[in-house]
């Protein structure tokens, strides 16, 4: 009984010594090598400037490139949706596209994002260190091949560049603007205000684009939120739908689509113009069936929309 009493001891003793070991380990290596674990990729999630001004959906005097891009994260796994200019010969055209850049972050921090090698438009590939908190800038590099000429016209382009990535908040708030639309009264071509408010949020569920059945996660590219409408003989509010295109954020570009009250889709495109998100500026709404759609699109100039809260 004493020599199992004295191996028990043993036992403990041991098994205590390996116990403060592990704990020293943790504290200051114990004498083996440490393995760091991978930064963690959530202060990459949301919006960020990566090169240039603002990317804009409307006429541009200036040169250069310029992207953003909206990231989610899971895990390691990193995906972006994103929009941006090129321009070549004073001429600017734009590109965009949806969560289709990925990539993996590494265990030192550094992740390589790279579109689809059948992307239409080109390819293009962003390297950079994920940020050390949420909303600090990060370094980063970019390389564009546009193999195929975009709209409006410009040359094939080959661009790299290195750039330093800042945030800018997710885009939640209220937004108001006017539009006009124009009717034949008593014969006559009158010019019709229309008055839009728009509630959106980002960050909504992803639902599968053929039967609108919700899947299991959020994603910041996804827009969700309802309009109303005066001055419309037609309609006077609105939500989005899954049933209908899903609403999203490319970066700095918001495409909205409301399903409204007579049954019409209205879909309004514009660009958030600076981080400070107080204006989207629009070039239209587009207003397809419904009463007041008819066979063709109806078409609403609508410059911009300022946000109220």
């Amino acid at each position: 009984m004493a020599h199992a009493k004295v191996h028990s001891y043993m036992q403990l003793r041991a098994w205590l010594q390996y116990a403060a070991c592990g704990v020293v380990l943790l504290l200051c290596g114990c004498g083996g090598k440490s393995v760091p674990a991978t930064p963690d990729a959530s202060a990459l999630a949301g919006n960020w400037l990566i090169a240039g001004p603002m990317p804009t959906n409307g006429l541009a005097t200036s040169t250069g490139f310029r992207l953003a891009l909206t990231f989610d994260v899971n895990g390691s796994n990193v995906s972006a949706a994103g929009f941006g200019n090129d321009s070549c010969s004073n001429v600017e055209s734009s590109f965009g596209f949806g969560s289709l850049a990925s990539g993996t972050v590494a265990a030192d921090g550094s992740f390589t994002l790279q579109t689809p090698s059948g992307f239409p438009e080109g390819t293009m590939s962003i390297q950079g260190t994920i940020p050390k908190a949420n909303g600090n800038s990060w370094p980063g590099s970019y390389t564009a091949s546009f193999s195929s000429p975009l709209t409006p016209l410009t040359c094939d382009t080959n661009l790299a560049g290195t750039f330093t990535a800042t945030s800018f908040p997710l885009v939640s708030g209220v937004y108001v603007g006017t539009g006009s639309s124009e009717a034949i009264v008593n014969g006559a071509l009158v010019t019709i205000p229309i008055t839009f408010q728009v509630t959106l949020q980002q960050g909504g569920t992803v639902t599968n684009p053929v039967n609108g059945a919700p899947a299991p996660y959020s994603s910041n590219a996804v827009l969700v939120g309802s309009i109303r409408v005066q001055g419309s003989p037609c309609f006077t509010s609105g939500a989005t739908s899954a049933t209908t295109p899903q609403s999203a954020v490319e970066g700095n570009m918001v495409s909205a689509n409301f399903t409204m009250d007579d049954g019409s889709t209205l879909t309004i495109l514009g660009s958030l113009t600076d981080p400070s998100e107080t204006r989207i500026a629009t070039t239209v709404a587009v207003l397809h069936s419904g009463q007041c759609g008819g066979a063709f699109p109806t078409i609403y100039q609508l410059p911009e929309l300022d946000r109220q809260s």
